[in-house]
């Protein structure tokens, strides 16, 4: 037998003898773990030089211990806000607000990215989304027009635009 383990076991025994406890315990803290409400948010067509609606993300602490929060990150165009702070305890929440504001037209793509104590980390929700150019303020000569749409554009004088079927879909024309 070892004569290392043969000391611990005499000790043991021996102090349980005098009284004290024979039984150790090891105390092993918990650890935190995440969950996300979506792994992943399309913003659809937004126009360029306007900001989305928010979508929100629920970031949740399933684990048993407190999460520490690194930084919460994200690529231009896409910007957020949030209510997590440096830290959620076991069993809390805190929500991400992402909107989405394109200063040209295309598709964009992005990662979300939460930096944390969990395993895993970071934690990603993936965005995509696509900046197209605003609707004309008014249809050219020749354009189509009608209900819903622009108005005819002014002709320059001392011509008149006007659509061409005024109950229904026509083409702007001038006088």
């Amino acid at each position: 037998m070892n004569k290392y383990f043969s000391l611990v076991v005499c000790g043991m025994l021996f102090w349980g003898a005098c009284g004290g406890s024979p039984t150790a315990s090891l105390s092993v803290s918990g650890s935190p773990s995440t969950t996300l409400s979506v792994l992943s948010i399309s913003f659809g067509n937004q126009v360029v030089g306007t900001a989305s609606a928010g979508q929100a993300i629920t970031l949740s602490n399933t684990g048993s211990a407190a999460l520490r929060l690194m930084g919460i990150a994200v690529a231009l165009p896409f910007t957020q806000t949030n209510t997590c702070g440096s830290s959620l305890s076991a069993g809390a929440t805190c929500t991400i607000n992402v909107t989405f504001a394109p200063t040209t037209d295309g598709d964009f793509s992005s990662n979300l990215s939460i930096t944390d104590n969990a395993n895993g980390s970071p934690q990603v929700v993936a965005l995509s989304g696509t900046g197209v150019a605003s609707p004309p303020l008014c249809v050219p000569v020749g354009g189509m027009c009608g209900p819903g749409l622009p108005m005819c554009c002014a002709a320059p004088f001392p011509h008149h635009a006007y659509c061409s079927n005024s109950t229904g879909f026509g083409t702007c024309t001038e006088n």
